[in-house]
């Protein structure tokens, strides 16, 4: 398997920087928590059942985010692209699918049967 083409790596780096785009806007921010008078309990109770429901959801969205990250960052250190087991090249398809993969196929395949 050959390395990526540059117009391959540009398409990927625009997966990248629109997900770490969506990712962020998921997130909340410190300027969004700060009420600007007191709250009535129950708003209070349903920002709460809320937030739980949602934890999950940004604690998973949080850990994609530094996936995203790290992989815009080995972009730029001509990094991205490699399996971090082995050092195969990562077919485009793969990448073009989940760009902040960071195995080949087959060894994602051989870490999950692992897992189970």
């Amino acid at each position: 398997m050959k390395p990526l083409a540059a117009g391959q790596l540009e398409e990927l780096r625009e997966l990248l920087m629109r997900k770490r785009t969506e990712l962020e806007r998921m997130l909340p921010r410190p300027d969004q928590d700060a009420p600007d008078s007191e709250p009535d309990p129950i708003d209070v109770a349903t920002a709460q059942s809320m937030l739980d429901d949602s934890t999950g959801l940004a604690s998973h969205a949080e850990a994609l985010l530094r996936e995203v990250r790290r992989a815009l960052e080995k972009i730029d250190a001509g990094t991205y692209g490699v399996s971090e087991l082995s050092g195969e090249p990562i077919a485009f398809a793969r990448l073009k699918s989940v760009p902040w993969a960071r195995l080949t196929v087959e060894e994602e395949s051989e870490r999950e049967g692992r897992r189970r």
